[in-house]
């Protein structure tokens, strides 16, 4: 059984700049993991942006956001200037999206998709909440299984989660589908 929500959200947040920290020592720094990772010409996943990270990010064809974090907004000015989109369906950190939201940003995702654009979607590290969100829609649109998807995620950003195709929020996609 999981901890109350309360004593998640609390947890997340007594991590959030150590892990924060971290990350950016990672990806930023030393540079052994990528920040963001294209997975399809339309997708991109990644870790949490800055409003310095905008200008890249428009430069790529991102015209969307799909942001995860609970504990981030996102860089909402930058967005608004760049005329990027942004979903945000706020998740605790260390748990994963309710199922009607990985659902909303699913089809976010793809309305995008269809209009030739690409979105990036992001938690803090580009590893879990995010990557839950991006096997769904690879599953649903691009017609992966779990398993095909979870691999594809891992051999091009090897830090992803490599059990986010069996979350229950996961599984639970696939059975509505």
């Amino acid at each position: 059984m999981l901890p109350p929500r309360s004593l998640q959200r609390f947890y997340a947040r007594s991590v959030f700049y150590p892990t924060l920290w971290w990350n950016m020592l990672h990806g930023r720094v030393l540079k052994v993991r990528s920040w963001s990772t294209r997975v399809d010409p339309h997708l991109i996943v990644g870790a949490y942006p800055f409003a310095r990270d905008v200008p890249r990010m428009t430069s790529e064809g991102v015209k969307a956001v799909v942001n995860t974090c609970e504990e981030y907004p996102g860089p909402l000015d930058a967005y608004r200037l760049a005329g990027i989109e942004q979903l945000h369906i706020p998740t605790v950190d260390f748990t994963h999206p309710r199922l009607e939201d990985v659902q909303r940003a699913v089809e976010f995702i793809q309305d995008h998709a269809a209009a030739g654009s690409t979105t990036y979607v992001h938690c803090k590290a580009g590893r879990a909440r995010s990557a839950t969100v991006a096997l769904c829609w690879m599953v649903k649109y691009r017609q992966l299984s779990a398993e095909e998807a979870q691999a594809q995620l891992l051999k091009l950003r090897p830090h992803v989660n490599p059990r986010v195709a069996r979350r229950p929020v996961v599984q639970a996609f696939i059975e509505g589908l």
